[in-house]
């Protein structure tokens, strides 16, 4: 009873609404309609069912006013997307029944309309929502007075029908008119939009494309085949954007990104096939309306309908095209591309589709930006981490950017800075054990979600990327203050200058005293351990001993594998151990110091030699040797020159490499440290001052003749120590044998024995003539060293002198600054100096443009 009051109420609403003057005799309708139909059953409702009655409905209302059946056609619209099949039938049979019944109107052959139309009592309560009426209450305008269908299209985004219900025979409409040939043709058209064959259109079976039935073509105009087949053009880009979509196809995208643009792309069909269900609705409509109005759909309708369509299909379809095989940022870029283009369509159409590819990109940027987290399934983010890599190269191998999937629209520079920002949150949290929240981190997601599609802005000057700038240097900042901070990187970076680039001069001049000893011996005698404890000797005996225990030690004493023939020089070298976080930033530079240590550390030694060993063991011996002058002057003379033009060389060399090197490099290397924002600044800075170093002390590869002509020079130093070694040691022979044969005269003076034997006195003698014989062999030898370490400087100073680095110019002046070696070589003259070089250069040049405007002059002649 409940339920009969409710319907009669809701009846009498609805004949209040729709009413209008006549609302009594329109509720005495309803009301014996309900009671005729209350206790009929419910049969099976199809959608030939609403497609007729909505026939009927446009009939009915056609012959009242066109105003009516625009208001009919939009209100049907809006039904259909509100309601279900079921429901929305049976309200329309109720309105349908109610105008029959209002007017005393029946439609001829109706007897399986008027069966369905007897059970809809169940459904009036449903009938139509208030949302729905309050949207559609205004009929649009129109300045059609006819019943013809309308002649604009309703919008092709508009709509999300789906294909498999879309077109429907009119054949199987009662009442309409026999189908003729042109409706067929409309109809085919539409079968073929969404690829389907039909009678007049078939499928190349190797392009894929539409061709006419070669049965039916004779029956077609020239005009009718040409229009089918640039209708059925739009049906072949269909099947090639439905081909592109297939999980089975080989031109389906693979990956997050790709499943972002798939969706997009079916967003953009279901909009297409709601179009389609729109032009088939008008083509049902108007044979309804029957062909005496002139109000049929003709082919040429279709061709102005499906403009629109057929250009975005058809960039569509040519940026599928362009994503075959493409996964990720490559995949983002073949679409971004697009964006390009010169028609505003093209790049609406790419622009969309974008949007919906960057969902997945913008959850990957998300969480690596926030979290330092890569979420990448299907390996298509242009940021790779490698599982393979421990925490010690953190900060330079285990990340890093993939160039191939980096979309266009992102640059370089930017792409550097989203690897450094999710790089410092996982070196914080990993290495540095420091899980503090950064500053902006809030502000900087909300700005990502709103924001996404400003990262293909055409310029980047947007608001994300002013956030991704901030936030790039609060990360940087942070990283900065906990590396310089607690882990004392900068104290690190002066220990090694100190001990590892000979800045420490008191410790590594006593260290190489202390280990001559040890060093002198063969490879395989040295120990790690004896060494160790030397250095910790030394390190209390000199101003080392001042520096920060904690980074005193890091400093050890390493041996290298021996060489046959090796000894301690060779294998020795000093190493700076770093731990935590600051070997994640340092350990790729350890061995670059190892590398330059040992050219250091052998002209230290050099200089060693010469300083501390021959040139002292020459003032020591002169005095002794002093009644042997005359014997010795002849080579002692040419020993000290030899020894005094190798101890300027060598301190010339060492003031060059100590100073104008490496101090320079440490100058500018602190300044940049000073100035750095991020942890980056600092770690380029100090790899510029390590090649810096490499390339000033001839270890590059463009400087190897130099280093070996240089290293040809330390060989002539070390041969001059061996020989004097071997020549005092034969001085000193016949010096004992001298200082014994005259103690042997004393002692047979006191004894009355005046004089020596006969015997003694030419053993005497012929010592003597062995020892001018041997003073002759080590003249001749020192004349030797000294023509080869001569022959040496010249080469070296050639090249310096033949460099294009103006430093080496330079240096090549200091180490010749008299001229000495210019003299002995007529390559060093003055062609090969820096002002000729300039003036040659000069001259070059204006001959060069002299050249250029005689050829110019001739071919204006010419």
């Amino acid at each position: 009873m409940n339920n009969n009051n409710n319907i009669y109420d809701l009846v009498g609403k609805l004949c209040i609404e729709l009413g209008a003057r006549n609302q009594s005799g329109a509720l005495r309708s309803v009301t014996n309609y309900l009671a005729n139909t209350q206790n009929a059953s419910r049969p099976t409702t199809r959608r030939d069912d609403e497609a007729t009655i909505v026939a009927k409905i446009a009939s009915i209302l056609s012959q009242k006013s066109s105003r009516d059946l625009l208001l009919f056609q939009r209100l049907h619209n809006n039904l259909t997307s509100n309601m279900d099949l079921v429901p929305r039938t049976q309200i329309l049979s109720f309105l349908l029944c109610m105008a029959n019944s209002g007017r005393e109107h029946r439609l001829p052959g109706d007897s399986s309309l008027l069966n369905s139309t007897k059970t809809t009592t169940n459904s009036v309560k449903k009938m139509i929502p208030k949302s729905f009426i309050s949207r559609s209450a205004t009929p649009p305008t129109s300045n059609t007075d006819s019943g013809l269908v309308p002649s604009k299209l309703p919008s092709y985004r508009a709509s999300s029908a789906q294909p498999s219900s879309m077109i429907v025979r009119s054949s199987t409409f009662p009442g309409c008119e026999p189908l003729d040939q042109h409706d067929e043709l409309v109809q085919d058209v539409l079968y073929a939009l969404i690829g389907k064959q039909c009678k007049y259109l078939r499928k190349d079976v190797v392009s894929g494309g539409f061709k006419l039935e070669p049965a039916k073509k004779r029956s077609l105009s020239a005009q009718s085949a040409e229009m089918l087949l640039r209708l059925a053009e739009l049906g072949f880009l269909h099947d090639q954007v439905v081909s592109f979509m297939d999980t089975k196809s080989e031109k389906y995208p693979l990956g997050l990104i790709g499943q972002g643009l798939v969706t997009a792309m079916r967003k953009e069909l279901t909009q297409y096939y709601g179009m389609v269900a729109r032009m088939q609705e008008q083509v049902n409509t108007s044979r309804s309306l029957g062909a005496k109005d002139g109000g049929r759909v003709t082919l040429m309708n279709l061709m102005v309908w499906v403009t629109y369509p057929l250009h975005r299909l058809t960039w569509l379809t040519r940026i599928a095209d362009k994503c075959v095989d493409r996964k990720g940022g490559a995949l983002m870029s073949a679409v971004y591309s697009f964006l390009c283009h010169g028609d505003h369509q093209v790049r609406g159409l790419a622009h969309e589709l974008l949007q919906a590819m960057c969902l997945p990109l913008r959850h990957m940027l998300l969480r690596w930006l926030l979290d330092g987290e890569i979420e990448d399934p299907h390996s298509e983010f242009f940021i790779e981490i490698l599982h393979d890599v421990t925490n010690d190269r953190l900060w330079h191998e285990k990340y890093r950017v993939r160039e191939n999937l980096l979309p266009t629209f992102i640059s370089t520079n930017l792409a550097n800075k989203i690897l450094v920002i999710g790089k410092s949150i996982n070196f914080l949290k990993e290495v540095c054990q420091d899980k503090g929240a950064i500053g902006g981190r809030e502000d900087f997601r909300i700005c990502f979600e709103e924001q996404i599609d400003n990262l293909f802005s055409s310029v980047p000057d947007t608001r994300l990327h002013q956030q991704i700038d901030n936030f790039y240097l609060n990360t940087s900042k942070k990283v900065l203050q906990v590396i310089m901070g607690p882990h004392k990187l900068l104290e690190h970076l002066k220990a090694m200058r100190r001990y590892l680039l000979m800045g420490q001069g008191d410790f590594i001049g006593l260290l190489m005293e202390s280990l001559k000893s040890q060093l002198d011996s063969p490879a395989k005698e040295v120990h790690c351990y004896n060494l160790s404890a030397i250095m910790d000797a030394t390190i209390r005996m000199t101003n080392a001993q001042f520096d920060d225990p904690d980074i005193l030690n890091h400093l050890e004493v390493q041996i290298m594998e021996p060489f046959d023939g090796d000894t301690g020089w060779d294998i020795f070298y000093l190493k700076y151990t770093v731990q935590g976080p600051v070997a994640t930033m340092l350990e790729p530079c350890m061995p670059m110091y190892k590398m330059i240590f040992k050219p250091l550390w052998r002209i230290k030694r050099i200089e060693f030699v010469l300083m501390y060993k021959v040139w002292k063991d020459q003032m020591c011996n002169a005095k002794q040797f002093r009644a042997m002058a005359s014997e010795m002057d002849g080579i002692t003379y040419k020993l000290h020159l030899c020894t005094l033009e190798m101890m300027h060389f060598i301190s010339e060399v060492q003031y060059y490499i100590l100073f104008e090197v490496i101090e320079c490099s440490w100058a500018a290397l602190s300044e940049r440290i000073g100035s750095a924002s991020a942890i980056d600044d600092i770690l380029r800075a100090h790899q510029d001052f390590l090649e810096t170093i490499r390339y000033g002390i001839f270890l590059d590869a463009d400087s190897d003749s130099l280093f070996a002509k240089l290293d040809t020079i330390f060989h002539e130093v070390m041969n001059l120590e061996a020989w004097q070694d071997k020549f005092y040691e034969v001085c000193f022979r016949e010096w004992n044998a001298r200082t014994a044969f005259e103690e042997n005269v004393k002692k047979s003076e006191k004894v009355g024995k005046y004089g020596v034997t006969t015997e003694k006195r030419l053993e005497r003698d012929q010592e003597m003539k062995i020892f001018k014989i041997d003073l002759s062999k080590f003249h001749k030898s020192l004349d030797h060293i000294r023509h080869s370490y001569e022959t040496s400087v010249k080469q070296f100073l050639y090249e310096l002198a033949s460099s294009n680095d103006y430093n080496l110019q330079l240096f090549n002046i200091r180490l010749d600054f008299n001229e000495y070696y210019t003299k002995r070589d007529e390559r060093l003259n003055v062609p090969l100096t820096y002002e000729y070089m300039r003036m040659s250069n000069m001259f070059q040049s204006s001959r060069n443009n002299s050249s250029r405007m005689s050829m110019s002059t001739s071919l204006h002649v010419n």
